[in-house]
């Protein structure tokens, strides 16, 4: 099951890495007015929220596979930030070939952290993946959500659909290794309880997997955003169910309906401010004018897939505080060391 785990992940990392340089070469050359013109909109960059949704992804991806380990996510978040600064220069000399050798790049170098960030050895912080988990399920909608001025990009269904499926996949990964694993019980053991278990995660990564390509078939308007809003409910309460107690005691599927009524207040209440906040400090045109792209006059340039990690981590920190602490199986509960990442 561990070794399942790890490759959900580092799956979910190589897609990731693979659609970034996609985004790279063909989606952002498709995103950039084509003349003079021609102003930027606050929707014209669309390919580099999709870019950085799939950056954030790796991050969460490498995160989970450290176990949430505070050297692991200090390594994982470094490699983030140096992997935009190459996101910017490549973007400012307006790379658009080189597709199949950049993917391969850049897949290879994701598989090399995965592996770091498996192998160092860490103290596992169950909080730390469960917070993790919940920034992957806030982005996972943000990204499917992300629309361009004109919304007629082929590229754009598809490639905001990886992106929230791969940021969806890691927040289920995430939440499952939040739990710990699950040791070697005897064979009645895991046919009364561990396959439930098992057709849950099942479930859970269909659905993680499938919902955003079926999102983006919608026809822009309210009809998507309410069900991108719904999925990113259902995706945060699947990580609350996937990372809680086991058996589920009665009070805590009751936490399960406070979680959604919670996530479905928070997340439009959190967004809000701050957007007004990304607007008055115009936290998009340094990234522009650093990719020297034209920059957005008639709008507000902001970078909307970033407002998911304060999203998510607010969210996160205050279910914990409400009462859904990750699991702890057996297993676990006698090992001092996983206690004390908790």
């Amino acid at each position: 099951m561990e070794l399942l785990k790890r490759s959900v992940l580092m799956a979910a990392a190589a897609v990731s890495a693979a659609t970034w340089a996609i985004g790279v070469t063909v989606l952002q050359p498709l995103s950039e007015p084509g003349e003079p013109d021609v102003l930027a909109e606050n929707n014209t960059y669309w390919a580099r929220e999709l870019r950085w949704g799939a950056l954030i992804a790796l991050v969460l991806a490498l995160i989970a596979l450290g176990r949430g380990g505070r050297w692991v996510t200090v390594g994982a978040l470094i490699t983030g930030g140096a992997w935009i600064g190459v996101d910017l220069g490549l973007d400012r000399i307006d790379m658009a070939s080189g597709t199949w050798q950049l993917a391969a790049g850049a897949v290879a170098t994701a598989l090399v952290c995965c592996a770091v960030a498996a192998a160092v050895p860490s103290v596992p912080r169950p909080g730390a993946l469960f917070t993790a988990a919940t920034v992957a399920a806030v982005t996972a909608g943000l990204a499917t959500s992300t629309e361009s001025p004109t919304d007629t990009e082929p590229a754009l269904n598809s490639g905001s659909a990886t992106v929230g499926m791969a940021l969806a996949v890691v927040a289920v990964a995430a939440a499952v290794r939040a739990a710990g694993p699950a040791g070697r019980p005897r064979f009645r053991t895991v046919v009364a309880a561990g396959w439930p278990r098992v057709r849950t995660v099942v479930a859970a990564g269909a659905v993680a997997a499938t919902v955003p390509w079926l999102l983006r078939l919608i026809p822009v308007g309210g009809g998507r955003l309410l069900g991108i809003l719904a999925f990113t409910v259902l995706l945060v309460v699947t990580v609350a169910v996937l990372a809680a107690p086991r058996p589920p005691a009665r009070r805590d599927r009751l936490h399960y309906g406070a979680v959604a009524a919670v996530t479905a207040f928070a997340l439009p209440v959190l967004f809000l401010p701050l957007a007004l906040v990304s607007i008055v400090l115009k936290i998009g045109d340094p990234f522009t004018a650093l990719a020297a792209n034209p920059p957005i006059e008639v709008d507000e340039d902001i970078v909307m897939i970033l407002l998911a990690i304060p999203i998510g981590l607010v969210l996160g920190r205050f279910l914990l505080a409400f009462g859904l602490e990750p699991r702890t199986d057996a297993t676990e509960d006698s090992n001092p060391r996983f206690a004390a990442g908790a």
